[in-house]
């Protein structure tokens, strides 16, 4: 079942094997948004709660709702968590130090996640990608 739990365990997942490089400065949530047909994912940073100490902040990770479809394949989902966690790395929507001026500057999110060993991920998401603009055109 794909819920908002499900999610936390691949993001948790996905940063143990391919991310523990990266200090978390600032934690890390997920969970599903809207069912959105263009934008598979988000990150951004938000102030926690009103009764959480002053200044904390949160990198919130949102995926479209349409990925609850159990028709779409896990690492189509993994590939947009991993694209959402490069963000992060990068210092967008994050506290760590911003390394570039733009989030998708020169093919730097494709760069890096294969460089931390994702490539199949690319792959994968690209495949599906194809398939459902096809879909989406023709309806």
């Amino acid at each position: 079942m794909r819920n908002n739990a499900w999610l936390i365990q691949i993001l948790e997942d996905i940063y143990k094997n391919y991310f523990s490089d990266v200090p978390q400065v600032n934690p890390i949530k997920i969970q599903f948004s809207r069912a959105a047909k263009f934008r598979f994912g988000s990150i951004r940073l938000v102030k926690k709660g009103i009764f959480q100490p002053k200044g904390e902040q949160t990198s919130l990770i949102l995926v479209s709702g349409m990925f609850k479809d159990e028709s779409i394949g896990e690492d189509v989902i993994k590939c947009t968590i991993a694209h959402e966690l490069v963000h992060y790395v990068h210092g967008f929507s994050s506290n760590l130090p911003r390394r570039f001026s733009y989030p998708h500057q020169g093919g730097i999110i494709n760069r890096e996640l294969r460089r931390r060993g994702l490539t199949n991920l690319i792959v994968a998401y690209k495949k599906w990608l194809r398939e459902y603009r096809t879909e989406v055109s023709s309806s």
